[in-house]
């Protein structure tokens, strides 16, 4: 994480909140001397800020571990139990999920769904069900973030039109939630909210530019660039599954073809694996299965397919990382370093920069951690109630 610069005014007291907090909740800083000197604050700000948190039960004090060097030892700054709580709900294709985490993304509760059928009514009745069972235990909550599969409205909180979803589409799923719960709401695409996640906590901490690929029954990405989530203008986020690999290919339901989800979504990979190996095995099984040549050939077209679009992003962001999320996280690690290959062979930008290939830090939880990120990431900019005085 680079330096971040506070302000020293009045006017910012929210802003240096925030920014004081995101540096002791994501372990950046754990004193107020490197707060101090990473914010450009001043010390009697830093200690002003630390104390109200205090007093409010957001962060606490204590002693480390003695050294055997001489002198006082630090006093280090950690989160409070008795800080704020947030709530993560995920809107996904077979299941709806919610946790309850603490402010450095700790899951202290989580709740799940699954479903094979779903209505309109049903994505709420589950929503408010799962939330409903945290709250019986939790009333101390800053938010709720929720995380939505795609395409979604995120400036207004829509879920539009995802393909292949029950036919359901146009779900204003903020609005339900606002009616029904006295908290802030905030809502993004599920793949933006798995990239955020990744950034603040995880694999993507120390990168400013990466794209976070998810994959699984659909194929998804979201963008981080200079270090914030990529949003248009439109609230839309991207839908890297319907580029397409081939203009004259496979039909896909979108109404377009020859896009990628057709060729290496986990479900079309299942299929081909089960055909070509007369194995009814999982997407996790087949996975981890060892010298079979026609499955080895399969994965290796499922690299070249995704390479395609990968490098069409990575000729116009220029990212430092791809984060494999959802299904990936299946992937033996010789099947992520030859992505990291593949990519690397055919990027334009000569620069001796290699773009690194990762597993997501969060594994198959990036985006319901990151729907809880979407509440955290809305304090660490000093705009929720608790930080406001």
């Amino acid at each position: 994480m680079g330096k971040l610069n506070g302000k020293n005014s009045i006017t910012s007291k929210q802003f240096n909140r925030g920014l004081v907090l995101k540096l002791i909740v994501t372990g950046a800083c754990h004193t107020r001397i490197e707060i101090s000197k990473q914010t450009g604050l001043a010390k009697m700000t830093v200690s002003k800020i630390i104390q109200e948190f205090m007093d409010s039960g957001i962060v606490s004090e204590c002693e480390e571990e003695p050294t055997e060097v001489c002198g006082r030892n630090p006093i280090i700054l950690r989160l409070s139990e008795k800080a704020p709580k947030v709530i993560g709900l995920l809107i996904f294709r077979d299941r709806i999920e919610a946790v309850l985490c603490d402010l450095s993304m700790r899951i202290i509760q989580k709740e799940s769904i699954p479903f094979q059928d779903l209505t309109e009514q049903q994505i709420m009745n589950y929503s408010y069900e799962v939330i409903d069972r945290i709250l019986a235990k939790e009333k101390n909550i800053a938010g709720i973030g929720a995380a939505v599969i795609g395409p979604v409205d995120i400036t207004n909180g829509v879920l539009l039109n995802p393909t292949r979803f029950y036919g359901i589409h146009d779900v204003h799923i903020k609005e339900y939630l606002q009616n029904r719960y006295d908290y802030p709401i905030f809502l993004d695409h599920d793949n933006n909210s798995a990239a955020l996640a990744e950034k603040l906590f995880g694999i993507g901490k120390h990168v400013e530019d990466f794209i976070f690929l998810g994959i699984s029954n659909g194929i998804g990405a979201g963008i981080i660039s200079s270090g914030e989530v990529y949003h248009n203008h439109k609230g839309l986020a991207p839908e890297i599954g319907h580029m397409s690999i081939d203009c004259n290919g496979i039909l896909c339901s979108c109404g377009n073809r020859g896009c990628l989800e057709m060729y290496a979504s986990s479900h079309v990979m299942l299929e081909k694996m089960k055909k070509a190996s007369k194995k009814d095995l999982s997407y996790e099984e087949f996975m981890h299965m060892s010298g079979s040549k026609r499955i080895d050939n399969i994965l290796e077209q499922m690299l070249q397919d995704i390479s395609v679009v990968i490098n069409n992003c990575v000729n116009m962001l220029q990212p430092e990382m791809i984060v494999l999320g959802h299904d990936c996280i299946e992937w033996q690690d010789s099947l992520v370093a030859r992505l990291e290959d593949i990519v690397n062979e055919k990027k334009l930008a000569n620069d001796n920069q290699r773009i690194l290939v990762r597993k997501a830090y969060f594994g198959k939880n990036a985006q319901l951690i990151g729907a809880a990120a979407n509440v955290v990431d809305q304090a660490f900019k000093g705009d929720l109630k608790f930080l406001q005085s």
